[in-house]
């Protein structure tokens, strides 16, 4: 009886301490679940499972191996004195986690995926799988005693509570990726905007081109940082700003053209230089641009491309901080790039806008001054003073330099110069037309380019007092009625900014030389006419001598009448003595052929003035003088009765 319950005794202890070790296995699962369950970083998930499996498992010896590149590496080591250090990632390894994915415990099955020879000689008898997301990372190789059922259980447990925490890690880092992104697409939406508005406020091309560089440099951190732009002018693709944070380039020239047969890949937009086939691409596009990119040390380039057209490239070198660029720093340079060109577009816009304006703004002021030629020309009373007016306001609103307004004289066939613009008074003398002239007389206008084309219409001798000239046009002043009757011309040598054939201003000159000639005809006419016919001089002199008398008694100043008579006989003689008085004193007030009356303030040595002017001798001269002879207006009649 004493045997039995002692043998009796020794069964229960035995299946104490069984139930004593499962407890503790069991505790130390679930302290494993605890610990797994926490946020780890790789390295703490890989110390944690090697420990958890030594203790739980109560191995002899294990190893951990973990992926780095193309191979596995050993990171921890129990017990083994000789092992593999490297195990190279075969097709056989990527298919356990993917075919497999769970613990090896037979031989058999374990060779399937590893090396004979180094699981005989490690006497490897069970492998821990280490998975993320169906790809092998890693792997425990267990060498120790032979597995009952609970081991079977812990060691199942272990690894999904590996794994679970494993992807857990990989969620985090993948989460943690995506938020950095995020942020960083955040910031470069808020620097692409901030980024647009400032260079869509700037309407200057120079200042953009400088801004646009610095906004570059400074979100990319690029050392060096070039850009480049199509430049119409010129045709080429031109560097139009660079910047280089450390100043060692000091000044750079880049200056390319695209390839005759060059191919544009509009989804290769980023062009890695160190890759050799996208250097290939990029210098395809164009002509020796190997060595001109190299000038701007690059190492990537951002191409800029609208509707299938290279509108030139962002180039980027090393980073200040010697990190790589990520994806979210060229979609940015794109982005960049097309505010860029959308900037530079409104700038140009801008630009031709004020163009137009400054144009319409000519043609404007041309029409106004146009506009106040025709008045002028409409209320000219003499010939002179129209062509006067109209020569001025050439010279003045038209940009004429140097040019003639001429009448013509049938009779004599002779071209007389009425007003001279830019000459000096030096072409004074007559043009008598030639051949050449033809088409003058025929209402149409020529023109001839060159300086040497000026005296086959002009003349030599003329031609030498225009001097310097870009050529000769001359447009006609003529009337159409039955016939072209031409009656002037104006003929230009110079314009001041414009070209002798420039188109606006020919149509101007046939649009004045249009109203002079019907103004320039009637005044003619009116000329002709008053030669013929005489004006009521004694109601014209009483007008003007009682506005005189008036102003001279309240002005105080002096008023003289002289009276001039001829005493000579001949009356055709006596027209002489008229124009000669004219010519030298202003009011003349011709009675008829003999008698002159002459309203004067200053009357010292009129009697001598007189006679000298006219050269008679024969000559009776009466002088009336204000408030000594008579005192009024009414009485100086009475002087006569």
């Amino acid at each position: 009886m004493k045997y039995q319950s002692i043998l009796q005794r020794l069964e229960d202890e035995k299946k104490d301490e069984i139930l004593s070790a499962k407890l503790y296995r069991y505790t130390g699962l679930m302290q494993a679940i605890e610990y797994f369950s926490q946020k780890l970083v790789f390295d703490q998930i890989i110390e944690a499972a090697f420990d958890f499996i030594n203790e739980l498992l109560l191995v002899n010896n294990s190893i951990v191996y973990v992926r780095e590149d193309s191979r596995y590496i050993v990171k921890k080591v129990k017990g083994f004195k000789d092992y593999v250090s490297e195990i190279e990632n075969t097709s056989k390894l990527e298919n356990l986690a993917t075919f497999y994915g769970n613990v090896l415990y037979e031989k058999d099955k374990i060779v399937k995926f590893f090396d004979l020879g180094m699981v005989t000689d490690m006497g490897i008898n069970a492998i821990v799988p280490l998975i993320i997301d169906g790809k092998l990372y890693g792997f425990i190789m267990i060498n120790g005693k032979g597995f009952a059922d609970d081991d079977y259980i812990i060691s199942e447990s272990l690894m999904r509570l590996i794994d679970t925490a494993l992807e857990n890690y990989s969620r985090y880092e993948d989460l943690a990726k995506v938020n950095k992104e995020l942020d960083e697409k955040i910031f470069n939406l808020f620097a692409i905007n901030q980024s647009s508005k400032v260079l869509l406020s700037e309407l200057r091309n120079n200042a953009l081109y400088d801004l646009s560089v610095e906004l570059f440099s400074e979100l990319t951190r690029s050392t060096v940082t070039g850009f480049v732009l199509y430049d119409e002018r010129s045709g080429r693709y031109v560097l139009k700003g660079f910047k280089d944070v450390f100043y060692k380039i000091k000044d750079v020239f880049v200056s390319l053209c695209l390839n005759e047969n060059h191919k544009i890949d509009s989804n290769k937009v980023i062009i890695d230089l160190e890759n050799p086939d996208d250097c290939k691409y990029f210098y395809s596009l164009f002509e020796e641009s190997d060595h001109q990119v190299k000038k701007l040390e690059a190492k990537y380039i951002v191409i800029i491309i609208k509707e299938k057209e290279i509108l030139g490239f962002v180039t980027l070198s090393e980073t200040v901080t010697g990190d790589e660029y990520s994806s979210g720093i060229f979609e940015l340079i794109e982005s960049l790039a097309s505010s860029m060109y959308i900037a530079l577009s409104n700038a140009n816009l801008f630009k031709q806008v004020n163009e137009q304006k400054q144009i319409i703004q000519r043609k404007l002021d041309k029409l106004v001054s146009l506009n106040k030629l025709t008045k002028n020309i409409s209320s000219s009373l003499r010939i002179d003073t129209l062509m006067e007016v109209a020569a001025k306001t050439l010279e003045v609103s038209f940009n004429m330099q140097k040019g003639l307004l001429c009448l013509y004289d049938k009779e004599s066939n002779k071209f007389s110069v009425s007003e001279a613009i830019g000459l000096g008074g030096n072409l004074d003398t007559g043009i008598i037309p030639n051949d050449n002239w033809r088409r003058v007389f025929e209402g149409d206008y020529v023109y001839e380019i060159g300086q040497d084309k000026v005296a086959e219409y002009i003349g030599y001798e003329a031609a030498e007092k225009v001097g310097d000239a870009q050529g000769i046009l001359i447009v006609p002043i003529y009337i159409d009625i039955l016939e072209v009757e031409l009656s002037g011309a104006i003929v230009i040598f110079k314009y001041d900014g414009l070209q002798l054939d420039n188109e606006e201003n020919l149509i101007t000159l046939e649009t004045i030389a249009g109203h002079i000639a019907p103004v320039l005809k009637n005044l003619w006419v009116i000329q002709q006419q008053q030669r013929f016919m005489l004006p009521n001089f004694v109601e014209l002199f009483k007008n003007e001598l009682k506005d005189e008398v008036k102003a001279a008694m309240d002005y105080n100043i002096n008023l003289s009448v002289i009276q001039v008579e001829d005493k000579r006989d001949f009356i055709f003689k006596g027209t002489s003595i008229i124009d000669s008085i004219k010519t030298n004193f202003r009011k003349v007030y011709p009675f008829s052929y003999n008698n002159v009356f002459i309203i004067e303030n200053e009357d010292e040595n009129i009697e001598d003035r007189i006679r000298t002017c006219t050269g008679i001798s024969d000559l009776k001269i009466r002088k009336m003088v204000l408030g000594k002879d008579f005192k009024n207006f009414a009485s100086f009649f009475d002087l006569f009765r």
